[in-house]
């Protein structure tokens, strides 16, 4: 009888940070297709994107990795919260959490998701929020299925030139 193989988590390395571009890509090209332009979905760079977690990582942003039989399949990214309505010694947030496509629906989300907002509640925060993509369904119902609560805050962010993001908050208490 096969075991099914077994996930662990931890905390990210800067050698880390290319597996988690290429899960920060891939998840974006599937979960944004047709709320995202293809042409900007097309070009997205695992090299920017390496860059950039590097440095959030050499910054000391606490970026969690899942893996599955020593395969990284997902991360989150967790810290104060950024937003200027909210007291950052006492608001978390989670300020990404991205799987690879070929791992979506398997558990690992629910295990990662629980580890970040244990994390975030050892770091001494009471509540924790979030931002989501207003059209990513399948997103808001996996943080409702976690305990979150659509809080009605709405922001828009332009990501490129003409690429408007509509974004709503959730919110939980720990």
């Amino acid at each position: 009888m096969n075991k099914a193989p077994t996930s662990s988590i931890r905390i990210a390395k800067e050698s880390d940070a290319h597996a988690i571009a290429t899960i920060h890509v891939a998840s974006w090209q599937k979960i944004y297709r047709g709320h995202i332009p293809d042409v900007v979905l097309d070009n997205l760079s695992i090299n920017e994107r390496e860059e950039k977690w590097l440095a959030l990582i050499k910054n000391n942003v606490r970026i969690l990795v899942i893996e599955l039989a020593n395969l990284m399949v997902g991360f989150a990214s967790i810290g104060p919260s950024r937003d200027t309505d909210r007291d950052p010694t006492e608001c978390g947030e989670i300020s990404a959490i991205y799987f690879h496509p070929d791992f979506w629906r398997q558990g690992l989300g629910r295990r990662l998701c629980k580890k970040a907002l244990s994390e975030l509640e050892e770091m001494g925060f009471s509540e924790v929020t979030l931002w989501v993509l207003k059209e990513n369904e399948l997103a808001r119902k996996f943080y409702e299925k976690m305990g979150f609560k659509d809080t009605g805050d709405t922001k828009t962010d332009e990501y490129e030139k003409g690429v408007i993001l509509n974004e709503t908050r959730y919110r939980k208490k720990l």
